[in-house]
């Protein structure tokens, strides 16, 4: 795997910020740091998205900053064009049905001293709409990709997220893929929410973990945001 999709060779301009000992320039510096290494990595996720049947031409990508984190100071985001309308690229973006997001956080110093490294999160976020292109995809799209997964070692902490569970992707991708989004509907209804709580695929991935873990799910989640965007525009 060349540099520009290499986690250790990337995360390396932020090794030496650390988020307790942060002055202002520091967090200003940190943050254009973090803004550079991730809007670096867009041409080689388009690439991988290209490569299983993706058209860059139909999805946009940026960086957006967030001054209020000091310790993952901002998202790179993938969405569709052709799914969104609002002018406002943040809030398109924000907005879209389904969007692939890496942000890059810094080391951090718990109270007995310990720094825990950098790292990046990889998030696949679907909203209502997005969860129904879900269902509508091939069980063979699930089945090679929990295939490849299963070639090495299993990422640890690759799960989907709601306000009360962890419900680990593997086995069987698909069959938790359905139970997130049953949760996502009941979290939604008994919090009598406006907004349909969104099912989101996560994944972290810091210097103690396996290189091969950090492209494994990078590749899985690309493929899924692509399989997703062409089921969309079926």
């Amino acid at each position: 795997m060349n540099d520009a999709l290499n986690p250790h060779v990337l995360l390396k301009p932020l090794h030496h910020y650390i988020v307790e000992d942060l002055s202002p320039a520091d967090e200003t510096a940190s943050g254009a740091i973090a803004g550079e290494i991730l809007t670096n990595l867009v041409t080689p996720i388009l690439g991988i998205m290209s490569d299983v049947g993706g058209e860059s031409g139909d999805i946009n990508a940026q960086f957006f900053p967030d001054a209020d984190d000091t310790s993952t100071p901002g998202n790179l985001i993938f969405w569709p064009t052709t799914r969104t309308s609002q002018k406002n690229t943040h809030k398109n973006a924000e907005s879209a049905e389904y969007s692939l997001r890496v942000s890059a956080f810094l080391s951090e110093r718990d109270d007995y001293e310990a720094i825990y490294p950098a790292g990046f999160t990889l998030v696949l976020k679907l909203k209502e709409s997005a969860c129904e292109l879900v269902k509508q995809l091939p069980a063979s799209i699930f089945e090679k990709l929990e295939f490849q997964l299963k070639r090495s070692s299993l990422p640890a902490g690759f799960e989907f997220l709601d306000d009360s569970q962890h419900l680990p992707v593997m086995p069987n991708m698909r069959r938790q893929f359905l139970k997130a989004i049953t949760r996502a509907h009941e979290v939604t209804a008994k919090g009598r929410r406006k907004d349909f709580e969104a099912v989101m695929l996560h994944y972290i991935w810091d210097e103690t973990e396996p290189e091969a873990h950090f492209h494994a799910v990078l590749s899985t989640l690309t493929t899924l945001f692509v399989a997703v965007h062409q089921q969309a525009k079926n």
